[in-house]
């Protein structure tokens, strides 16, 4: 068995614009394009490098003030993720994302609460919805789906979901900080009915 060989910042960058319909102005493009270049540069003691280097941390202080984009050099990103409303998405270093796998707006891929251990380890065609967590050294497996607003902080195997609960629906507080109650409701909503009639 022949192993391929790496792909270019020329082929992952194509792949990333392919990947992102073609727009060169999706922000999600950027993003990867520019933690591409400071991969590609990472430990690249030429002068080209060191001139990608310089590239890389001015292209990253623009992605990360517009775009609210974190994603550090030393985190791996495979081939073909998309980032369709990259707003806000953040990853810490060292964590891994797989191929094929897409992060929507808000997206968090950090270290747990107080002991700071731990990377999010992310496999191949993974979904994440908006607002999405995923903390500490956590695998989340191979298709699998973490959904809108879900906080994870253990492994997710392949194929699995992690979803938020449902948001319980309460009827609103009165000025004196007691619950309204149906018949309540029911009153507000025939005062409305009587006022537009």
């Amino acid at each position: 068995m022949e192993l391929s060989p790496a792909p270019s910042l020329r082929q992952l960058i194509r792949e990333d614009f392919v990947t992102h319909n073609r727009r060169p102005l999706s922000p999600g493009f950027h993003a990867l394009a520019v933690h591409r270049l400071g991969r590609a540069a990472a430990g690249d003691r030429s002068l080209r490098g060191r001139l990608r280097w310089n590239l890389f941390r001015v292209a990253r202080v623009l992605v990360v003030n517009l775009y609210g984009i974190e994603l550090p050099p030393d985190v791996q990103v495979g081939r073909r993720v998309h980032l369709p409303h990259a707003q806000g998405v953040v990853a810490v270093p060292g964590s891994v994302i797989g191929n094929d796998c897409m992060l929507r707006h808000n997206v968090t891929l950090g270290v747990a609460a107080g002991n700071g251990e731990g990377r999010p380890n992310i496999g191949d065609r993974v979904q994440f919805g908006p607002g999405a967590m995923v903390l500490g050294g956590v695998s989340v497996g191979d298709d699998a789906l973490v959904g809108p607003g879900a906080l994870v902080i253990e492994d997710v195997p392949a194929g699995f979901r992690a979803l938020a609960p449902v948001a319980e629906v309460r009827p609103p507080k009165t000025q004196w900080g007691r619950r309204l109650t149906r018949v309540d409701l029911r009153e507000a909503r025939s005062q409305v009915r009587a006022s537009e009639g």
